[in-house]
């Protein structure tokens, strides 16, 4: 896994705790959800735990949830 794809650290604080109220909201546990989004029980642990979050898979769980994020960057200088 390539780290230039990571989401962030600074937003996993406000990223993270929502992809599992999400999945408590549609009433799924890791591995059904996991046979939906073909992203590992073990990885989407650790997504919304704030451990790590890879863009890709945050767009792919988003697009299944049907919901948009808008991410600010700003310019470190």
């Amino acid at each position: 896994m390539c780290a230039h794809y990571l989401v962030p650290k600074e937003v996993l604080p406000e990223i993270c705790p929502q992809l599992k109220q999400l999945r408590l909201e549609q009433g799924l546990s890791l591995e059904e959800l996991q046979a939906i989004v073909h992203i590992s029980p073990r990885l989407l642990k650790r997504m919304e735990d704030g451990k790590c979050l890879v863009l890709f898979h945050l767009i792919k769980l988003l697009d299944f949830y049907g919901k948009k994020v808008r991410i600010a960057l700003e310019d470190k200088n």
